[in-house]
């Protein structure tokens, strides 16, 4: 496995395990009605910033781990320039994250039009943005994997 196929991997499950910590988060917040009432929204604000704290900060460690293990494997972490292929297959995943960031904004207005709440409304449109982020680090593998 290249460089970059294990890059792009193990980004996607680092969205994965802090989507899943969030929602288990959010999960508890639900149950005990801190989310409801005006101060849901000041909860909800405060915890998605810590996803976003997380989420930096997980991949900010795991790209230096990476690199560091390929280092010491001896295995380039750079094939050298990024040429016409990976601006190519960086295209095509970004227009398939853009389409789910998409997806999260009809469902959060959808969500608000039925009454649902804006702490729902919120919650899908970082659904949406999550699920971006894990489609297309795949996407990125799974194009690289097969040589495109």
């Amino acid at each position: 496995m290249s460089w970059v196929e294990r890059a792009t991997l193990v980004q996607a499950l680092r969205a994965v395990v802090i989507w899943l910590w969030f929602l288990d988060r959010q999960r508890d917040h639900l149950v005990s009605g801190a989310l409801d009432g005006p101060q849901g929204l000041t909860l909800l604000g405060w915890e998605m910033l810590l996803l976003i704290i997380a989420t930096v900060v997980a991949g900010i460690v795991i790209q230096i781990g990476a690199v560091i293990l390929s280092t010491a494997t001896g295995q380039e972490t750079i094939a050298g320039l990024e040429d016409e292929r990976d601006r190519l297959i960086e295209a095509l995943a970004m227009v398939k994250g853009f389409t789910m960031v998409g997806f999260g904004f009809l469902a959060a207005v959808l969500a608000l039009w039925q009454g649902w709440g804006a702490v729902w409304a919120m919650n899908l449109l970082l659904a949406g943005m999550v699920l971006s982020d894990i489609v297309v680090n795949l996407l990125k593998f799974w194009r690289y994997a097969r040589g495109d």
